[in-house]
């Protein structure tokens, strides 16, 4: 469904059965993650919901007893009335306090359940712009979420007390308790419709709100902050990020115009109802005590009718919430443990050929090649040949149109993504830069938890990067990156911590793109010497624009608009007349 559109999605339409849903669920996780804290919730909700009907009660009796039997008389009435009153308060503290301490355990747990959802996504997923929205959205609503139980025991204890409220005042006028409690459904027809137009535009405002905090994110992140300071277009930056906030913005006046009026509709009906219900007990007669408990009971049903729908909207506006939660639980992931396959023996790609979403070209076209164990292999060629296609159709991160991808002869789509991608290790050029310590930095390579640190000194060595890490003021312990205080590193520095993941991870098939692009010639040829050094345990793809890297390959892959047009080594390939030697022929000069 396009952002914005107003056609009801049958699976999010809001009703009955989807609010029973959500509030099932917000109960249950309640229960599971805090069940003692939360019965004590519920408990003191079902006090509180008496409360008011007893005090109206308690100022019948106080009233009557006052005026029929003098000052003694109504002492005991006025002892349970200053009691109920002082309960209520008490009760309400309480309930308040321990309202917030559920609630940061289940923003705790929800914050884990998306954390561990968001993991288990594949790449290619992770990379849809609907699912990237989705998450960011649900990730900013993780706090209304941890108090939607709450909100559930709020409504129900707000419709206990209207209820009994009613029951208090049906002795002093029948017509005033029925009015009473048909001032809830006002409140409850505006909100479920509130939630039923807020549900419709939560993806538009998601998508607004992604974008906006992605730009403010590259103006406080040190790295592109400082490079937009430096190239002095960090205000347009800023332009962009503060019109992405006015759409999302004008996306959430117009709904709170909406949502304005209804609540002003709502509310003068109720106070029309409840208007009728103070006449009704005046009309009624009934005497002092009869009016006083009437009046008190009108008024306290007031309070009870508008937190009752207050709280049943909370619920209701937390059903799109839980909806999309659940959504993201649902996204296809997979929780198998992934396992680092150290040998494989042969790679073939046969006939291999990709298209994009919406484009008329191929970006990979009938693409093959074989690599066996011990070989180091390139694909070369100008930006948009294909190579990054052909990565990702032997990783499995785009599906082809046809052809396949063979690992030790068994088709690799007929792995699980944990089995295939546990067979690969990866290093691209948009390496991530992770801000922790070293240690584990460097230990993100593997899925492993029993790693020591011998092994990542190793890693760090054969990457060339052991030498500054013991130059560091803690070693393995020092926190990288400037965001928490750790120590900062050049472009170079971080890509050999990168090269570190790929030594440690140990996998079977290698694939290196752009694996030393930040680094200097010196230490590039040190990396790539170790990797021919490690090359017998494994098949080595090599992407790369630098024409001597690809000197000691035993095969070069030329990719020219998605196909593969030339292979052979690189003496092979000088010796002809061939794209390769056009396209590095200012480096080899």
């Amino acid at each position: 469904m396009p952002a914005g559109s107003d056609d009801a999605d049958p699976a999010r339409t809001v009703g009955v059965r989807r609010v029973l849903a959500g509030v099932r669920w917000s109960l249950a996780l309640a229960v599971r993650r805090c069940p003692a804290w939360f019965l004590l919730t519920a408990l003191t909700a079902l006090v509180l919901a008496l409360v008011p009907a007893a005090q109206v009660r308690a100022v019948a009796w106080l009233v009557g007893a006052a005026e029929h039997e003098g000052a003694r008389a109504a002492l005991l009435p006025l002892l349970l009335l200053t009691t109920l009153v002082g309960l209520g308060q008490i009760l309400t503290s309480a309930e308040n306090l321990v309202g917030q301490r559920i609630s940061l355990r289940l923003m705790l747990a929800l914050n884990s359940r998306l954390a561990e959802a968001a993991a288990a996504l594949p790449p290619g997923r992770v990379s849809d712009p609907r699912v990237h929205a989705l998450l960011d959205g649900v990730r900013t609503s993780t706090f209304a979420l941890s108090r939607s139980p709450g909100a559930v025991v709020g409504a129900l204890s707000s419709l206990l007390a209207a209820l009994a409220l009613g029951g208090a005042i049906l002795p002093y006028s029948a017509l005033a308790a029925v009015l009473v409690v048909a001032a809830l459904v006002p409140n409850l027809v505006i909100f479920a419709w509130s939630a039923g137009v807020q549900d419709r535009r939560f993806e538009e405002a998601a998508a607004y709100g992604a974008r906006f905090r992605y730009l403010l994110d590259q103006l406080v992140v040190a790295r592109t902050g400082t490079e937009l300071a430096t190239l002095g277009t960090g205000p347009r930056v800023a332009r962009d990020a503060t019109a992405a906030h006015a759409r999302m913005s004008g996306v959430q006046d117009r709904l709170y115009a909406l949502l304005l009026r209804g609540d002003l509709l709502g509310g003068a009906v109720t106070a029309v109802l409840l208007g009728g219900a103070l006449i009704a007990v005046l009309a009624a007669g009934g005497g002092a005590a009869g009016l006083s408990a009437g009046v008190l009971g009108v008024i306290a049903g007031l309070q009870a009718t508008r937190g009752a729908g207050f709280a049943i909207g909370d619920v209701i506006s937390a059903g799109p919430l839980i909806a999309r939660f659940r959504e993201v639980e649902a996204l296809p992931g997979e929780s198998e443990v992934q396992r680092v396959v150290p040998a494989i023996e042969r790679l073939e790609v046969r006939g291999v050929s990709v298209r994009y979403p919406g484009a008329d070209a191929r970006a990979l076209d009938g693409a093959s090649l074989r690599a066996e164990r011990g070989e180091m292999i390139a694909l070369v060629g100008v930006n948009g040949a294909g190579k990054t296609s052909l990565v990702n159709a032997v990783m499995g991160i785009v599906l082809p149109e046809s052809g396949e991808v063979l690992l030790d002869g068994a088709d690799a789509s007929e792995l699980t993504a944990a089995e295939r991608f546990g067979r690969i290790g990866l290093v691209t050029q948009e390496f991530g830069r992770y801000e922790m310590s070293v240690r584990d930095a460097v230990a993100l390579g593997t899925p492993r938890t029993d790693v020591g640190e011998e092994e990542i000194w190793a890693a760090l060595d054969a990457a060339r990067a052991g030498d500054l890490v013991r130059a560091l003021p803690h070693g393995l312990g020092t926190m990288l990156g400037p965001q928490f205080g750790g120590v900062g590193l050049s472009g170079g520095q971080w890509q050999r911590i990168a090269l570190a993941r790929i030594h440690l991870r140990g996998a079977g098939l290698r694939i290196l793109d752009e694996p030393t692009s930040a680094i200097d010639a010196e230490a590039e040829q040190e990396v790539f010497a170790h990797l021919r050094e490690t090359a017998a345990e494994h098949i080595t793809v090599v992407v790369s624009h630098r024409a001597w890297t690809l000197r000691g390959m035993d095969r070069i892959h030329v990719l020219e608009q998605g196909r593969i047009i030339e292979s052979g080594t690189y003496e092979e390939l000088l010796a002809v007349r061939s794209r390769f030697s056009r396209i590095f022929t200012q480096q080899l000069s």
